[in-house]
């Protein structure tokens, strides 16, 4: 009686961490691939901006093993910039999805500033052979002088783009109207929700087919 009742608690114990390891699986499965593509290196896709881009499981959302997540939260274009050749460049990628400003615009950095860093990451990026993909910069919520500086911004990118050849992604199209980012793709004035990083994820599934990656 005394063996058959360690049995069971035995068999009870496996079967509750089997199922916290496939819970914890579960949850954390983004940063465990994200921890393989690591290890393994020479990703060809990297996702690189702020918490915006940061907080996206791309692996998941993109269906794929071969992107990394070098978003860098609560950082500006400027710290972007500096950190360019190690999170990017160093790593060799085929092509660089790229999204900033709007810390920038939170603690006003000046219009120049900003569009000189886009502008020197972008060049730097296509010397060294990795294709840039822009995601135009997101409006928050009720917010109208962000929403002007924001148009600023996003005018300078569309036309950098268009005159290098460069493809762009606008989610504003999707997920925002007149007042700014809408109320059902965000979680707070700034991020975004769920539903919002599907529409982008799809929008970057066809950019990577038209461009064959």
């Amino acid at each position: 009686m005394k063996r058959r009742r360690l049995l069971i608690f035995s068999l009870a114990l496996n079967a509750v961490l089997i199922a916290t390891f496939l819970v914890f699986g579960y949850i954390y499965r983004d940063k465990i691939a994200q921890r393989f593509v690591q290890m393994k290196g020479n990703p060809t896709i990297v996702m690189y901006g702020n918490s915006i881009t940061a907080q996206g499981k791309w692996v998941e959302l993109l269906g794929r093993t071969d992107v990394m997540n070098n978003g860098l939260p609560g950082q500006t274009t400027y710290h972007f910039l500096q950190l360019l050749q190690s999170h990017v460049i160093d790593l060799h990628p085929k092509v660089c999805f790229i999204k900033g400003g709007i810390n920038d615009i939170t603690v006003g950095v000046a219009q120049e500033r900003i569009q000189a860093n886009f502008k020197t990451m972008l060049e730097m990026l296509m010397r060294n052979g990795i294709t840039p993909v822009v995601t135009l910069t997101v409006y928050e919520q009720h917010d109208p002088s962000s929403k002007k500086e924001v148009d600023a911004l996003n005018a300078f990118l569309i036309s950098f783009c268009n005159q290098n050849n460069i493809t762009y992604i606008d989610l504003n199209r999707y997920i925002s109207d007149s007042t700014g980012l809408r109320a059902e793709y965000a979680v707070d004035k700034t991020h975004l929700n769920t539903k919002a990083y599907e529409i982008w994820a799809k929008e970057i599934s066809r950019v990577l087919k038209e461009k064959g990656i």
